[in-house]
């Protein structure tokens, strides 16, 4: 199975956003933007993709535990150091964000204590570095319970579940095969919107398309895979 990005009405909207707060335009007004939705809509994949495109920082939940953490690793993705001292960290973000304005995007900003997040806040007023936060329903809460932070917000989306239209056509992107409407409603319905069902679906029928020799998928085929899931 080939390891393919897919691009759905989510992704265009994601990176449309990150666009929107990357550009010159947006120091006019707030520069903080928030993604939210369930796990396995494929927020993360679709963070790191326009990292990768980009001239972006994507910021892994692991270096987010602490405000120190989050500091060293700004450093880092900007000038290659991770300086001891917040002091010396906000010196180069500033630094480095006067060269090149680059948006950065927090993963599980959901998980973030209020300190963090408060501190991210001002690293975004401070230095007009637009942070786009990623995470679960949660963080809409904590972000509405600091209306220092609410007000900052630019732009709010939510990911949306996959579609029947979004599985159909990952089958054919990564398996080559076209499936038919009937067996991506049924994967559809089991994934119940999220991606990782349907990956472990897709991952199922390839092997018994191998074992049977055939490249056409069925409903049985479909139904026995899925039981074993």
């Amino acid at each position: 199975m080939k390891p393919e990005f897919i691009e759905n009405a989510n992704t265009r909207k994601f990176f449309e956003m990150c666009a929107e707060l990357a550009d010159p335009a947006s120091l006019i007004g707030p520069s903080l933007a928030m993604v939210t939705g369930p796990a396995g809509r494929g927020k993360t994949e679709a963070a790191r993709r326009y990292a990768t495109q980009t001239e972006a920082i994507y910021i892994p939940p692991l270096n987010t535990r602490t405000p120190a953490m989050v500091l060293r690793e700004l450093a880092f993705e900007l000038a290659g150091v991770r300086p001891v001292r917040s002091e010396a960290c906000l010196g180069i973000i500033g630094d480095e964000m006067g060269k090149e304005r680059r948006l950065v995007i927090v993963d599980e900003a959901d998980l973030l204590t209020m300190q963090v997040l408060e501190m991210l806040r001002n690293v975004n007023e401070r230095y007009a570095c637009p942070i786009l936060l990623i995470g679960e329903d949660e963080l809409k809460g904590r972000i509405a319970s600091r209306r220092r932070l609410a007000s900052r917000i630019r732009r709010r989306m939510e990911f949306g579940p996959v579609t029947q239209q979004d599985v159909a056509f990952f089958f054919q992107k990564s398996l080559g095969v076209k499936a038919p409407p009937e067996v991506t409603a049924l994967i559809n319905q089991h994934g119940r919107g999220d991606w990782r069902p349907v990956l472990t679906a897709a991952i199922g029928i390839e092997r018994a398309l191998t074992a049977t020799g055939t490249s056409e998928i069925t409903l049985e085929m479909t139904k026995d895979v899925l039981r074993r899931a």
